[in-house]
């Protein structure tokens, strides 16, 4: 091994560090990408990596600067549309104004901007508090200057209102900047003062780099700092960490959550609860919720064809697993596979639920089915069947289940 390149007692020291300091898991993934992030942050600061080691460990500096490395900012504007048409149809309008949000695990800024966008576009007063671990984040969203490749899933009519040309780049108008107020915050410290008057929280795609404890704490801290507030979690992420502090409300395609005994809250009407008792009914046909990947695309129940078949079940098995009900999600999500045995995202759900349900084995088949079905998808319609993913992001988190579950 060259004496550039950090041995494995040193990885598993730093992996430590950042696993008690942010809540990062110390999965086989992070451990690859820390390797070369240590080489890189000790070559540039002229160091061996077991002198780097003893400088991280008394430096906030320098343990900051490796953060902004290491912390993944992989996001962009109106990612998980439904997200967003949930909020602007039936959440938005029974709020009191004005609306404040926290938008935590802000990334380069791209989710609050979008936050933003729709409380100017449906005439709400109100902010969004942006906060992240990685100071770079935060520096790129106070300049709020996109390429061309980022903006790039905005549609045009947004752009022509919200951003203005600036060289080769786009930049987000002063009137949507105003709204936007970034802070810096660590998850696994306590909820800030600034955001305890929010009435809602994305937390998107930051859970899954997160240890279990880790996850279970901040959600915690949520339900106790902000007790009405609405939380918006991924899709692959899942609000079981928390135990019973949350229920789990289904509007419309999509699923967001509450803390648990909040008394006068009202909740949207056209909300519906997904207790784990209605599996059956949906099952059986009794309701027909959209398919999880395209809800658009869904026919009617009446046609009871194989598309509307698996849409049923999708739904179902999610709210199974949202339910905590592992061994009912696992029947439901096997039934999907059966159904769609090409279908990256259903073989996915399957091997989460036989994760949570200890059966390791069968979930290393599963995860491998899953990557063997994303490997074989068309890319040209792949973005579409993963409902809205980056392909990139699932090659990397079942690459990493891979890794993790090989002896």
């Amino acid at each position: 091994m060259s004496a550039l390149e950090p041995s494995g007692m040193i990885i598993d020291r730093v992996a430590e560090l950042l696993r008690t300091e942010v809540g990062l898991r110390p999965e086989p993934a992070l451990r690859a990408r820390l390797r070369r992030c240590i080489r890189d942050e000790a070559a540039g600061l002229r160091m061996d990596p077991e002198h780097y080691l003893q400088a991280l460990s008394s430096s906030a500096a320098l343990c900051q600067d490796l953060l902004n490395r290491v912390t993944v900012q992989e996001t962009g504007f109106f990612r998980h549309p439904e997200h967003f048409e949930v909020l602007s149809r039936d959440i938005l309008p029974i709020l009191p104004q004005p609306v404040t949000i926290w938008s935590a695990g802000c990334a380069n800024g791209q989710e609050a901007f979008s936050l933003a966008m729709l409380l100017e576009e449906r005439g709400v007063t109100g902010s969004v508090i942006a906060t992240d671990v990685s100071t770079s984040a935060l520096h790129r969203t106070r300049a709020a200057r996109y390429t061309a490749g980022e903006v790039r899933g905005l549609a045009p009519d947004r752009i022509a209102r919200h951003l203005t040309p600036v060289g080769q780049s786009w930049e987000i108008n002063q009137s949507l900047r105003d709204r936007v107020s970034p802070l810096h915050h660590n998850l696994t410290d306590a909820v800030p003062d600034r955001v305890r008057p929010c009435q809602l929280v994305f937390c998107r795609n930051v859970l899954i780099y997160f240890s279990p404890q880790h996850a279970k704490v901040f959600l915690d801290r949520v339900a106790n700092a902000l007790p009405a507030a609405w939380l918006f979690l991924g899709a692959a992420e899942t609000i079981r960490a928390a135990g019973d502090r949350y229920e789990t409300v289904r509007i419309g395609d999509t699923y967001a959550y509450r803390p648990l005994a909040v008394p006068g809250v009202p909740s949207p009407v056209t909300a519906e609860r997904a207790p784990a008792t209605a599996v059956r009914a949906l099952v059986n046909g009794k309701q027909a919720p959209a398919r999880l990947a395209s809800p658009e695309r869904v026919p009617p129940l009446e046609a009871d064809n194989e598309s509307a078949a698996i849409a049923r079940l999708a739904a179902a098995g999610q709210q199974a697993f949202a339910a905590r009900d592992e061994r009912a999600a696992v029947v439901i999500f096997r039934k999907w596979v059966y159904l769609a045995q090409d279908d990256a995202l259903a073989h996915l759900h399957l091997a989460l639920a036989l994760e949570a349900l200890g059966e390791q084995l069968s979930a290393q088949r599963a995860f491998g089915a899953a990557r063997r079905a994303l490997l074989a998808s068309d890319p040209a319609q792949l973005r579409f069947a993963i409902d809205g993913y980056d392909p990139a992001e699932l090659h990397r988190l079942l690459d990493a289940k891979q890794r993790e579950q090989t002896p």
